[in-house]
Parts: C-alpha cells; structure tokens; sequence
C-alpha cells in the first residue's frame, strides 16, 4: 500500500503534483480554504475542482479541517481567516457535497486526521462518548459516526495554547499537545500545525507525523505499508 497525504492546501493547488504520482490512496488532510493571500475566486475554483477530483476518482480521501468545518456547519466552530464575504457560497458547497468528507480515515493502525489525538482528550472524549457501542469499528469510523450526531462537538475543541479554553480535539489540536501525548498502538498522520519540514515523533509502538509544511516547501508525505 502506497499512501500519498497532501497537507493543509489552503487555496494552494500543489495537490496536482502530487496525484500525478502513482499511488494506491491520496489522502487530502482538509483545510482547502482560507488563505490570507489567494484571492476568493482561486481559493472557490481550488475547491471544486479537489471535490471534483474525489468524484471521479474513489482513491481519493478527504478529510475536513478546523478551517473547513467553520462553513461546513456555520456559524459554529469560527476561527481565524473566516471570509464572511464566502460564507454562503463555501457553506453551501460543502454542505452538498459533505458525503465525501470524513473528519478521519484510518488503514489499519495508521491513523489519519487533521490535527491528531492526543491521550488527554481521547481520555475526555471516552469519558463522553461510550465506544463500546461501536464495537465493531476502528477509531476513524467511530470519530466518523460522532460527527453525524450533537455530539459532535467534542470532536472540534480548540485547546488553550490557540485560544480555548479545552483540550484540542481532531480537527484543532496543536503540536505542543500532541507531541508528548499521542495515543498508543497508533500511528498519526496529521497536518494542521505549521513544521518546516515533515516530521515524524515515534517511541516503541506508536508514532505521529506532521505534514503541513508547504510554506517551506512543496513536499508530500507518502507512507509506504
């Protein structure tokens, strides 16, 4: 199994390179808009045409960010960079086409989200959310099932190092929380804070790798299984 993972994109259309590379999956990790140099008009175009992609090609994985969620289910979960100018016409877009986007994707035990878990909030989200229930699912699906439901809001806490008052969930966490914290038996692959450089943070069984490193360079993390 050969994984191409294109990062934080934000308006950016490197992910043509990178599915002209042969691979078995391309996993997009979400936050495709909001960018505060491309103008409105190429950061729209760049989405439909990622979602254009994902219709066409069923190798295609994609995952929603802090910063796609903002208009996904707006006015919830706002952040920095909202262009309230785009509001109707993002919500819109992602709200018809919101079949595609999952907030998590898993292959065995690689895990992929936008963020990353860290052991205090997966602690917090267990103690919220029975699991048991879903017995039969690995974890992606399960975090995929609670962003269906009102629960969901446990999956988008923003943690205190960016400006909550929470421990950052999936679509939020920071570096500082999961780099020291991630959960065991899993292998992460996550975008959402800025590396100059891919990086991957790894003790016996486990591993989280930071991918969002396009305002250095043009690099694409590609896992081979």
């Amino acid at each position: 199994m050969r994984i191409i993972v294109i990062s934080d994109l934000h308006g950016k259309d490197y992910w043509k390179e990178a599915i002209k590379k042969k691979a078995d999956l391309y996993v997009f990790l979400g936050d495709y808009i909001d960018d505060y140099v491309y103008p409105n008009k190429k950061i729209f175009q760049n989405l439909n045409e990622i979602i254009e992609l994902r219709k066409k090609n069923n190798k295609v994985i994609l995952l929603l960010g802090n910063h796609d969620i903002q208009y996904l289910y707006f006015p919830d979960y706002l952040c920095t960079g909202f262009r309230i100018e785009m509001q109707k016409s993002l919500s819109s877009v992602f709200r018809k086409n919101k079949g595609l986007f999952k907030v998590a994707f898993q292959y065995k035990n690689y895990l992929f989200t936008h963020a990353g878990v860290s052991k205090k909030w997966f602690k917090k989200f267990k103690d919220k959310i029975d699991i048991k229930k879903f017995r039969d699912k690995n974890l992606a699906d399960i975090f995929n099932r609670v962003n269906q439901t009102n629960k969901r809001d446990i999956l988008h806490t923003v943690g205190a190092i960016r400006g909550g008052i929470d421990q950052g969930g999936i679509t939020w966490a920071d570096i500082s929380e999961t780099s020291n914290s991630f959960i065991e038996r899993y292998h992460q692959i996550v975008g959402h804070t800025k590396v100059p450089e891919i990086v991957t943070i790894k003790n016996k069984d486990s591993s989280i790798t930071y991918t969002d490193c396009f305002d250095s360079k043009i690099e694409f993390y590609i896992l081979k299984i």
